[in-house]
């Protein structure tokens, strides 16, 4: 149900558990508004890790529309 193994995760001290909630949810928000490939989440995480061009895609879809130069 997790992509991310959460449950697994061993980060308990301090504000770490806070701060990697937020690394998670904002990376999973980028996974689902990345729409050239469509496939589940998990997929898609995986390719990212593979694939440095369709990482970079991933990144480009979270980012607001921008004009790059």
């Amino acid at each position: 149900m997790f992509p991310f193994g959460e449950d697994e995760c061993r980060i308990r001290s301090l504000h770490s558990p806070q701060n990697f909630s937020l690394l998670r949810r904002i990376a999973l928000n980028a996974l689902e508004r990345e729409s050239s490939f469509r496939r589940s989440i998990r997929q898609k995480s995986r390719r990212a890790a593979m694939n440095d061009q369709y990482m970079l895609s991933v990144l480009a879809a979270s980012l607001p529309n921008l004009i790059l130069s």
